[in-house]
């Protein structure tokens, strides 16, 4: 069975002087097929390329305020996730969209419709954005997902969105 954990790159930024460390807002990059997370900093982010078939799958994120349990979501950044998340081949990408859809649904930034022709009724989901002037339909199929997996699953989105060092205990994250 494949893998769906995103794993975290916990290398220290190449470049001299980097206020990834302190930053307060910073970008998750997302490389796949490996499926590793990389943090960069706004200043390193801009000289990946932005554009084509090398724009980097990326969300951006904050850290936590101190005291505060859950992650803090950019749901822009996560709205354009999904997006590029669409573009990538491969059932590991499109599982993952699947995920970050029903993060979108339920904060309201996508929207559930009915099927209307064949294609859509095999789906298992199908969404619209209800706040872009032209509705695009996406269909979505939802990945397998063993109990062991459906168990495991919270903490690995959470680990994939939080900014928060993977020692911490999963469970002092609430729902995202």
């Amino acid at each position: 069975m494949e893998s769906w954990k995103i794993h975290k790159d916990r290398a220290a930024c190449e470049k001299p002087g980097c206020p990834l460390a302190t930053a307060e807002e910073f970008f998750a990059v997302l490389e796949l097929p490996d499926c590793t997370r990389k943090d960069v900093c706004a200043a390193c982010f801009q000289s990946l390329p932005q554009s084509g078939k090398d724009a980097p799958i990326y969300w951006k994120t904050r850290r936590r305020e101190p005291g505060k349990k859950a992650p803090t979501l950019d749901l822009v950044s996560l709205r354009v996730l999904f997006e590029r998340l669409g573009e990538v081949e491969g059932e590991r990408a499109q599982g993952l969209r699947y995920f970050v859809c029903l993060l979108l649904l339920r904060k309201r930034m996508l929207k559930l419709v009915d099927p209307q022709d064949e294609n859509e009724e095999r789906a298992d989901l199908v969404v619209i954005d209800p706040k872009a002037e032209v509705q695009v339909r996406v269909s979505l199929f939802a990945p397998e997902v063993d109990e062991d997996r459906l168990a495991n699953l919270k903490d690995e989105l959470l680990a994939a969105i939080d900014e928060t060092d993977s020692s911490e205990p999963a469970d002092a994250a609430a729902d995202a």
